[in-house]
């Protein structure tokens, strides 16, 4: 969709640079993929679908679930597989990780996110998806991606996501009580301030909003003095001065 993480679309500028074409699904209103769209826009030369699992900036969550099942109904009329991918980064602490559930054929994660070693991440394929290697070499994870493995962060990123499933609950609970709060403190005290992404289908720890007629720079710095932490955008965009 044209609202996934920069990870996703600077992998497809760089595969357009040799001749893949990419088709950008738009979203609504909400930043939320339609699975229809999606669906409509395969053709029988797309090899892939990328879908996020829940929108890193305004907290939407997508339909992934629908979104698989429509990609594979119109697989079945274009007689071939399509692998669906998920980026599943921002919801590792707040939504089940079911791949049977969601359907998908790879899912990614990124141990940081859960409070993991940096530098590691997890990605999920489902057998009999076809997949080229990252890097040759020794043939280390299956041939997968040659090196020696980083064993420390391996298992350090499996304790650390088992431990935040394990808490995902009564973490998922406490965020959606206290980000239900902020919001409607905001939105009744302040009749410019605009919630952004979808009021229920969102993030349980995702408060974001825009401000009629305020610059960023000024509320946050405003907002520091009075010992809220708060950021203008997401930390991966923050070298960025655009709008995201």
């Amino acid at each position: 969709s044209t609202a996934e993480h920069h990870a996703v679309l600077h992998s497809c500028e760089y595969l357009e640079r040799f001749g893949f074409e990419t088709t950008y699904v738009p979203v609504d209103g909400f930043g939320m993929v339609s699975p229809q769209a999606v669906a409509d826009a395969l053709t029988d030369r797309t090899v892939l679908v990328s879908v996020m699992l829940a929108n890193n900036e305004v907290g939407t969550i997508n339909p992934v679930a629908e979104v698989a099942a429509a990609v594979r109904e119109r697989g079945k009329k274009l007689r071939r597989r399509i692998p669906v991918h998920t980026d599943a980064v921002q919801a590792a602490n707040s939504l089940e990780l079911s791949v049977q559930a969601l359907g998908v054929d790879l899912l990614s994660l990124s141990s940081h996110k859960f409070y993991g070693p940096k530098g590691t991440g997890v990605l999920y394929i489902r057998g009999g998806t076809p997949l080229l290697a990252l890097q040759s070499g020794g043939g280390q994870e299956r041939q997968r991606r040659s090196g020696t493995e980083n064993v420390a962060a391996i298992v350090g990123t499996a304790a650390a996501l088992r431990l935040a499933q394990e808490s995902r609950a009564e973490h998922s609970t406490l965020s959606r009580r206290l980000r239900d709060r902020i919001v409607e403190g905001v939105l009744t005290a302040v009749p410019a301030a605009t919630l952004n992404g979808h009021r229920q289908r969102r993030l349980p720890n995702n408060a974001h909003f825009s401000f009629e007629g305020a610059e960023s720079d000024d509320m946050l710095a405003a907002l520091d003095k009075r010992g809220v932490a708060a950021s203008a955008g997401s930390a991966c965009t923050s070298a960025i001065w655009e709008p995201s």
